[in-house]
């Protein structure tokens, strides 16, 4: 799954770089902009400020996901090429926020709730987003699917695509907010080497997710299989006493 992914990366290295950092650099203008805006603002304004700022990040993690799911899909599993135009034009938007926005809702309620059932919930549904723009399911499907598919397969995906996902998400948390020039090229600098690893994280989590589409429908496959195969009919036991063995037919 790993080589996969890398093959992905290597073959689109200029397009991923560049919708990264991009995506990168206007999340975090929006963000120091709103912050520099609203620093001394009333409480809702302050609200409207972040929540103008989520909605980028969003939009920007929505879109960066699908786009790499296009390129992963045609790299390693013949789907046809699609340019960043036709991406941005063709993304199931609305299901993709859908399906984000019911993950960030059930994680938030399990880490509230003792922090293991929101762990739970991060592994299990590590692949919402890419069985949405893979499988084209609707939000809350790809919640069940995403949940089924993983459960198949826990360990790959905690090593592959959980733990990792938690260790990156904790980057921003060890930098401040930059208060002068150099700090905001640091910060700029910090964001986008965050996103590039986010990006390479995201290429695995596609991978993964087309390889758990595979199995699970090798498996079901071999179940269908088995079950039309004819059974072989027990053999009729002759009529006898119990405990002894039936004597075969008295020929004339």
């Amino acid at each position: 799954m790993v080589t996969a992914a890398a093959r992905a990366g290597r073959r689109h290295a200029a397009p991923i770089v560049a919708v990264a950092v991009v995506v990168s650099a206007a999340a975090s203008a929006v963000e120091m902009i709103v912050d520099a805006v609203t620093h001394r603002a009333s409480l809702p304004v302050s609200l409207l400020g972040h929540l103008g700022t989520s909605s980028v990040s969003l939009l920007g993690v929505v879109f960066l996901s699908g786009f790499l799911g296009r390129l992963v899909g045609e790299a390693e599993h013949g789907r046809t090429h699609a340019s960043v135009t036709e991406v941005l034009r063709t993304l199931p938007w609305g299901r993709l926020i859908r399906g984000d926005l019911l993950v960030v809702v059930i994680v938030t309620i399990g880490l509230i709730a003792l922090v293991i059932p929101g762990l739970v919930a991060i592994l299990y549904l590590a692949v919402v987003g890419p069985v949405i723009e893979i499988e084209n399911c609707p939000a809350v499907a790809a919640l069940r699917r995403s949940a089924h598919l993983v459960r198949q397969r826990v360990w790959p995906v905690a090593a592959l695509a959980t733990l990792p996902t938690i260790a990156a998400s904790q980057i921003p948390a060890a930098f401040p907010h930059p208060a002068s020039t150099g700090e905001v090229l640091a910060f700029l600098g910090i964001r986008i080497g965050e996103a590039l690893v986010e990006a390479a994280l995201g290429l695995v989590t596609v991978e993964l997710c087309y390889r758990l589409i595979q199995l699970d429908a090798a498996s079901r496959a071999a179940i269908l299989t088995a079950a039309s195969q004819p059974q072989p009919a027990a053999p009729c036991p002759r009529p006898g006493r119990p405990g002894h063995p039936a004597r075969p037919p008295h020929e004339d």
